[in-house]
């Protein structure tokens, strides 16, 4: 399902940008608010406002843990983005403490890793910022 050149479905196949998208909310790249940004910023590039009702709905939810628990109203599964690769998603790790200056929890590697990771694979980066042009101010 493509929103604008946005690929948001629920579908592994046809979500893969709302995949990314909902895995850096689950890492703390992002907060709920630059989410809902995201979403304005998916409405906005898309045509017609042929937004699906989960993209819609995905407004309303103002805590990650609400994102991310199964709802037939919101979404019926999360979609999984194929371009994170176990490297990418270490490379992730990296991005997401250059953003916020912090350490997701849980996660079994260290920051000289996930930086390592990250430069191994600027691609991580790039469609980062490419999903979110808008956050580029808050990294210059």
């Amino acid at each position: 399902m493509m929103a604008g050149p946005f690929k948001i479905g629920v579908d592994d196949d046809t979500g893969a940008d709302l995949g990314f998208v909902l895995s850096c909310l689950a890492l703390g790249m992002i907060t709920m608010e630059e989410l809902h940004m995201w979403i304005h910023h998916v409405i906005a590039q898309t045509p017609g406002g042929d937004v699906p009702p989960h993209l819609v709905a995905l407004l309303a939810l103002q805590k990650p843990a609400s994102v991310f628990r199964p709802n037939d109203a919101v979404m019926r599964r999360i979609p999984h983005d194929p371009f994170i690769t176990d490297d990418r998603f270490d490379a992730m790790l990296g991005l997401q403490f250059f953003l916020r200056r912090d350490k997701t929890q849980a996660v079994d590697i260290t920051q000289a890793e996930a930086e390592d990771a990250l430069r191994r694979n600027p691609e991580v980066a790039d469609r980062f910022f490419a999903l979110f042009p808008f956050l580029m101010e808050k990294v210059a």
